[in-house]
């Protein structure tokens, strides 16, 4: 190694030809040898940093020129400078406790982070990362050119530290300026692709190409990488799981916009000039891949799965069984040298400062697992995008569904310990809470069953064939909510056994506790609340009620304290279906609702938790107007004894309850005060459906001009509404004027809303233009009831 010294000997001239050459060029020195001499002299010896950088720039240069040198690897001077890099970017000891005033080793790493990035170091690392590249093809020899990396494994080694060591740097205290603009460039984008194509820097490719896309502003166009279909042809499984990574963000939904909630924003943004949905694009592009589909199903559905040992009662056990039994064998292997023939960036890493790099099993089967969860969120991610109904239909042909039946079964879904035994927890959660490395995996897996089912005709294959069988006998009796498609169900697609997969979700969902992981418990209902979504189904609610899904979600509101916002949301949203223009659901849940207090606790439920219990109250209405229309309403009446013997009988309480006038009006008022254009959200425009709901029902009976006058008289004061509107009313109009922007576009398709309330999408749009007509003299116009404010009056 040739000493600072040396350097400084041979680097830069005087600061004033600097200076003067800057003027004339405008360009400065971009390196640090670059520097005169006596600014050099000036820096202290034994600076770690300074004398890093000092070596890293020379052996970069040196590392361009050595294209396919072969080395000693236990003497690689490169290897051995970058492994010190990394090893001053790593912790190997346990953190301490905040408000410790000896300097941590985060503080260190940070230090070391900024002082390296500043002098230039990240720089050095994209020298080394892009060396070779800029070689002519005419260079390279005839089975280089037709490979996707034609660079010996030392270079490849050396570029997989020089990833990892960049995206230590970036996760750093210097994130937001780390990474250098030329990893932004299409050139370097792509040549990392490439290297997503090899084992020793696949891992590290990956999750570099990861960050650089979250830094980015806009979203890549996967039509700018030039060898994508070849690259993904020559990824095994575990590297195309990986890459999952990658397409999570090229074709997420949230990442098309700049404001990630605010559904007004997105909607100015959709209309504005020159914006292209990217995401749509790059779904069709890798829809196009005959192969990815069918690849993804099989990964995700792998029997080879996490570890499990017999006897132990949750997975979090088995995973402490299976640390246990790494740590014990690994006190006892021999010091082993650095793994350079295996070596595999981001899994061959050193256990403690110093020690070789070596593959470490538990980084290993780490990354397979956060690899599944990759592929499997991926899967429902295509599923959201304008090609659903496309991947449904592919996705049902490739038994996905008999796939996830399989794997639900080798999930431990529910911890059962007796008082003799112990159970490992992790850290800060009580006793009763079931996290593991799994969850992630678990809420994935519902929330594809969630995107497949959602409005899909390929739903009743999470059926079993006997339990297709049941619905059939069931749907004999559904009158005119008959299914008519239930005989052209593929059975060979079905799950397999006597229990599918809607089965065993149900019957976990019954036994898992709201107390413990609640994402779970919200995915749980949202999976099952998907498979009733759409044409609303009498044999699919019976089906379900038989297996006392309605008594225990019910029952579970009515007899728990639930605190947590997304179970409640996902309670009503599924009680909402499961009792849709179902008279037997209504009876049986007057039954579970047998006495006052319960009634009345459900009602206080309800109206606490209005944006979470609108869709309950909008099935409500709709089940009402239902009844009435087929003259069942009065056969709504039930034997009022818990105990199954003859008693009184007595008007449903939920119909009497939601048919009253006044309590109508009184949720029309609520639902438009707590919404406005401006705080609109995919979690809350369904309150503005709701109250539209209430108000078509309303013009079919011509009592609209009641319900406006009605509102008009509620108001106390029309200055002092919650969003500062000059009255409820003009808050309202506002809010239908920006109805007809979202729902009126032509890439919006709004057959959800017409299946799920039997209403057609022509009265809604014929509603809501006879409610925001400028016509002042129409008593069907809101604008017929809002007065002027006095600033607005002429003189």
């Amino acid at each position: 190694m040739l000493p600072r010294k040396g350097w400084r000997c041979v680097a830069g001239r005087s600061a004033f030809r600097l200076q003067s050459e800057m003027q004339y060029t405008g360009k400065g020195p971009s390196r640090l040898t670059q520097l005169p001499r006596h600014l050099l002299n000036n820096i202290p010896e034994g600076n770690d940093v300074v004398d890093i950088i000092f070596a890293l720039d020379r052996l970069s240069v040196q590392h361009c020129t050595e294209r396919n040198t072969n080395s000693d690897p236990n003497n690689d001077e490169a290897f051995i400078e970058l492994k010190k890099v990394l090893g001053m970017l790593m912790s190997f000891e346990p953190r301490r406790p905040h408000g410790n005033d000896v300097q941590t080793n985060d503080e260190n790493q940070d230090k070391f982070a900024k002082n390296f990035s500043n002098l230039g170091g990240v720089e050095i690392m994209v020298r080394f990362l892009m060396a070779g590249t800029v070689l002519p093809k005419i260079a390279l020899s005839r089975a280089e050119k037709k490979a996707l990396v034609c660079e010996a494994p030392r270079a490849l080694r050396l570029k997989s530290l020089v990833l990892e060591i960049l995206i230590k740097l970036n996760t750093g205290c210097v994130a937001e300026k780390a990474l250098s603009k030329e990893l932004f460039c299409d050139e370097t984008m792509n040549y990392l692709f490439t290297l997503l194509a090899n084992k020793k820097t696949f891992v590290n490719a990956c999750q570099l190409i990861e960050d650089i896309l979250q830094h980015r502003k806009d979203v890549l166009d996967l039509h700018r990488i030039t060898n994508l279909r070849a690259l993904l042809t020559c990824l095994d499984d575990s590297q195309l799981a990986n890459f999952c990574r990658i397409l999570a963000v090229a074709i997420s939904d949230l990442d098309i916009y700049e404001n990630k909630s605010s559904l007004f924003a997105q909607n100015k943004q959709k209309r504005s000039k020159g914006f292209v949905n990217l995401r749509d694009i790059n779904q069709e592009l890798l829809l196009g891949i005959p192969d990815l589909l069918p690849r993804l199903v099989q990964i995700a559905i792998s029997k080879e799965y996490t570890p499990r040992y017999r006897g132990m009662p949750s997975e979090l056990d088995c995973w402490m069984e299976w640390i246990d039994n790494q740590m014990a064998d690994e006190v006892y292997e021999p010091q082993a040298s650095d793994d350079f023939d295996d070596f595999v960036g981001g899994v061959s890493e050193p256990t403690s400062e110093g020690h070789p790099m070596v593959a470490q099993q538990a980084l290993t089967i780490t990354e397979e697992l956060v690899q599944r969860v990759e592929v499997v969120y991926v899967l429902g991610l295509f599923l959201l995008g304008k090609h659903r109904k496309k991947v449904q239909r592919k996705l049902a042909e490739l038994k996905l569904a008999s796939g996830l039946s399989d794997l639900f079964d080798q999930f431990i879904w529910k911890c059962q310990v007796g008082r003799s035994q112990t159970r490992h927890r992790l850290r800060g959660h009580n006793s009763s809470c079931e996290c593991s490395p799994e969850v992630a995996l678990k809420i994935q897996f519902l929330r594809l069953v969630h995107s497949f089912c959602d409005h899909s005709d390929f739903k009743h294959l999470l059926l079993s064939k006997s339990e297709l069988n049941e619905v059939k006998k069931i749907n004999i009796r559904a009158g005119g909510l008959t299914l008519q498609t239930l005989d052209t169900i593929n059975k060979q697609l079905m799950c397999r056994g006597s229990r599918g997969l809607l089965t065993k979700i149900v019957e976990v969902m019954k036994k898992e506790p709201t107390t413990s992981t609640f994402r779970l418990w919200f995915w749980l209902a949202r999976a099952v609340e998907s498979y009733l979504r759409g044409d609303t189904s009498y044999c699919d609610q019976i089906f379900l009620m038989r297996r006392g899904l309605l008594t225990h979600v019910a029952g579970n509101i009515v007899e728990n304290e639930i605190r947590h916002k997304e179970i409640l949301q996902s309670s009503f949203d599924l009680l909402g279906e499961l009792i849709k223009f179902n008279i037997v659901a209504f009876k049986a849940f007057d039954a579970i609702l047998t006495t006052e207090e319960k009634f009345e606790k459900f009602v206080t439920m309800v109206n606490r938790n209005l944006v979470d219990s609108n869709m309950f109250i909008r099935s409500l209405i709709l089940s009402l107007e239902h009844f009435r229309a087929e003259g069942s309403e009065k056969t709504l009446n039930f034997v009022g004894s818990a105990d199954g013997e003859k008693g009184e009988k007595r008007d449903s309480k939920l119909v009497g309850y939601i048919g009253d006038f006044s309590r109508q009006l009184e949720y029309l008022y609520k639902l438009i005060n707590i919404i406005s254009v401006q705080n609109l959200t995919q979690e809350n425009v369904s309150c503005l459906n709701t109250t539209l709901v209430f108000l078509m029902f309303a013009n079919k009976r011509n009592q609209l001009p009641k319900y406006l006058q009605a509102l008009r008289d509620e108001q106390d004061d029309a200055l002092e509404n919650v969003n500062g509107s000059s009255s409820i009313l003009q808050n309202f109009r506002d809010l239908l004027i920006f109805w007809q922007d979202h729902y009126l576009h032509k890439d919006k398709d709004c057959s959800a809303l017409e299946k799920s309330s039997k209403i057609s999408f022509a009265y809604w749009k014929m509603t809501v233009s006879m409610l925001v007509s400028d016509d002042k003299s129409l008593p069907t116009s809101v604008s017929y009831y809002i007065n002027p404010l006095p600033s607005d009056r002429t003189n």
